[in-house]
């Protein structure tokens, strides 16, 4: 005889924002602090991956960084006594001049470039958490490990010999950056995984089935943040989008409420909302018919 053993899941859906967020199933006997720990290192990934990319764009544009003490324009570089020396600073035949002032302008040969754009595109497919969720598709560390890999992979083709130190390229694949307004929300120092108000209680041997049952198939949204940040900020009951247009809708209505009380005349008569025999023809199908 062969038994089956049926091991009950949950899907966390794990939210703070449109573009940070994700879905992730595991068993309901998995351990907190386990689980935590993975959710952690998604979120962050999903972070150095999206950081990654803006800095290998310039990258692939502009060639590698420049010591931090010599970052200006090309056109204002000065040597030690002030003077101009742009034309006298010999140029690769695929020189770009990066207008940040902060790459050295000697980018990769086209065919190296491309394969670091290519990579790229991928990881922002592989970053774009809303399109995950609206997909109901989950993912794990693995998925992002591959994809930080296959742009290592691509830095290496295009600089075999590797790139400076100071260049934030291999800084980031370090898992090291600084914090900026992309990776403000990165979690350096753990995390707390809330649930219906309630923090799931970590360092306590306590498992998921302790906060959210035992059933099968469960979904629950929950919500990571800082130690000691306390509890999260709920969710408006509406998304974005029906709120833009309740606004619109509110906003028209005091247009027309304030055009109503400018006008003291009875024009206002000929309106359908004041027709008392409107809501008989709408019912009875017969709203739309004009008689000549």
């Amino acid at each position: 005889l062969n038994y089956f053993v049926s091991i009950t899941m949950v899907l966390l859906h794990v939210k703070k924002t449109d573009e940070l967020q994700f879905l992730y199933e595991t068993p309901v006997a998995s351990k907190v602090d386990d689980v935590v720990e993975d959710l952690v290192e998604i979120w962050n990934a999903q972070i150095q991956i999206r950081r990654l990319c803006d800095s290998m764009e310039d990258l692939a544009l502009y060639g590698p960084a420049k010591k931090p003490d010599k970052q200006c324009i090309d056109t204002y570089a000065t040597d030690d006594w002030g003077n101009l020396i742009n034309d006298k600073i010999p140029r690769g035949p695929h020189y770009c001049m990066d207008p940040t002032g902060k790459r050295t302008g000697e980018a990769p040969e086209p065919r190296l470039a491309e394969i670091i754009t290519k990579e790229i595109s991928n990881a922002k497919k592989v970053s774009n958490s809303k399109e995950h969720v609206e997909r109901k598709q989950t993912v794990t560390k693995k998925y992002f490990e591959e994809c930080l890999d296959s742009l290592r992979g691509a830095m290496m083709i295009a600089f075999p010999e590797s790139l400076p130190e100071w260049d934030d390229v291999p800084l980031i694949l370090k898992g090291e950056w600084e914090i900026d307004g992309r990776t403000m929300e990165c979690l350096d120092e753990g995390a707390e995984l809330w649930f219906a108000g309630k923090q799931m209680e970590q360092r306590q041997d306590k498992v998921l089935s302790d906060y959210v049952g035992r059933n099968d198939k469960t979904k629950i949204t929950a919500k990571l943040q800082k130690p000691g940040a306390g509890a999260p900020q709920r969710e408006s009951a509406v998304d974005e989008k029906t709120q833009k247009e309740m606004m619109a809708f509110y906003h028209k209505k005091q247009e027309d409420m304030k055009k109503l009380q400018e006008d003291d005349e009875d024009n206002y008569l000929g309106s359908q909302w004041a027709d008392p025999g409107h809501l008989k023809g709408h019912l009875q199908g017969t709203s739309g018919v004009r008689f000549k």
